[in-house]
């Protein structure tokens, strides 16, 4: 039962498998569920404490790999209402290649900046840019991005590393080609990092003026030894996803994000 007349936030997480999520769902009460074909959303309370007051709604899913996928999921996620309230804040996290030389496993990027490195709409737009957007990086929140990276570097365990920021960049292709990612960053020497979704679910937030924050754990050096690297590595992180989300739901409320309920 609510202690407040006042409705919780409601935050939406998003993962593209379901080890990413870890054992989130086992931590919500009062879990509904909401089917869209063969996707499904989890929305329940979330409480930081053992008493009956809830501190937020959280609604959970895992989209499938790739652009398409993520982005799907990720409109369905923000158009979902648990009691009556919308989602104000859209989180994805899961697991990259590293695409920096100084970035090891458990270590963790949270993006200041992404892009879709398989975007080329030449000669009409330049490369990389997103013609909806008419640019080639989307820019994460900055007062967003420096809260969870303070909250993470100073609350994390020892099983995960350094927290950085940068760009990451994403598109339907699992990096396994140290060649492919050497080509990359002539672009991009900043880069550090590459995954499958994040750019994907960071255009739909901004198209849907909802603020968004990415957050990833690296997997492998997205070279030749990136498959088995990666598929061994999830299995490890299935036991410890559940540490950084519960994290930033406890220190939300130091978020700078102000919402109305």
């Amino acid at each position: 039962m609510l202690k407040s007349s006042i409705k919780p936030t409601h935050i939406g997480i998003l993962c593209a498998m379901p080890e990413e999520i870890g054992s989130t769902l086992k931590n919500l009460k009062n879990i509904s569920e909401t089917i869209y074909g063969d996707l499904k959303i989890f929305s329940g309370e979330w409480s930081n404490d053992e008493s009956d007051e809830v501190s937020y709604f959280v609604s959970v899913a895992w989209s499938g790999w790739g652009k398409v996928c993520a982005a799907r999921a990720a409109t369905r996620l923000i158009g979902t209402s648990y009691k009556n309230s919308k989602i104000k804040l859209l989180l994805f996290t899961g697991v990259a290649g590293s695409g920096n030389l100084n970035l090891n496993q458990w270590d963790i990027v949270i993006p200041s900046e992404l892009i879709q490195h398989d975007m080329d709409a030449r000669p009409l737009f330049q490369k990389y840019v997103i013609p909806v957007l008419k640019r080639a990086k989307i820019y994460a929140q900055d007062s967003l991005v420096s809260w969870a990276t303070q909250t993470l570097r100073d609350s994390s365990s020892g099983r995960f590393g350094k927290v950085e920021n940068g760009l990451v960049a994403t598109a339907d292709k699992f990096v396994a080609d140290k060649t492919l990612l050497d080509e990359l960053k002539i672009d991009h020497p900043d880069l550090k990092a590459v995954e499958m979704e994040g750019a994907a679910v960071a255009q739909i937030a901004c198209q849907e003026n909802i603020p968004w924050l990415i957050i990833r754990v690296i997997s492998d050096s997205a070279d030749s030894s990136a498959a088995q690297t990666f598929s061994t590595f999830l299995t490890e992180y299935e036991r410890d996803s559940w540490e950084l989300i519960n994290l930033l739901l406890i220190n939300f409320k130091n978020s700078p994000i102000l919402f109305s309920n």
